[in-house]
């Protein structure tokens, strides 16, 4: 049960902290340098995300790409350049990802 409390009480935590800069932070008083940054997070999280995944998360080396994995970068890509979204991007290697792993 203590492995239990303790689990909760980091996932709380956590979650506290993250939540913490997006509500307690005023934006506006952020200097210029660092709200300019900020757009960058979300790109840089998601092709972290995307490397991790590919890598097979297991801390291996070298990529492991099946077709769902190209064809959903690929739409991605090609979405991305399109749009300049990321939202649209992410839905459309996410639909691309579905389908094609679902055909083969």
């Amino acid at each position: 049960m203590t492995a239990t409390f303790a689990l909760v009480g980091a996932a709380a935590g956590s979650y506290l902290l993250r939540i913490a800069f997006v509500t307690l932070i005023d934006v506006d008083r952020l200097p210029a340098t660092v709200r300019a940054s900020l757009a960058d997070v979300g790109p840089a999280v998601t092709a972290a995300i995307v490397v991790s995944s590919l890598a097979g998360g297991a801390g291996r080396a070298g990529l492991a790409l099946s077709a769902a994995h190209v064809a959903g970068l690929a739409a991605a890509a090609l979405i991305a350049w399109r749009t300049k979204s990321l939202l649209w991007a992410l839905g459309a290697a996410m639909a691309t990802f579905t389908i094609v792993g679902f055909v083969s």
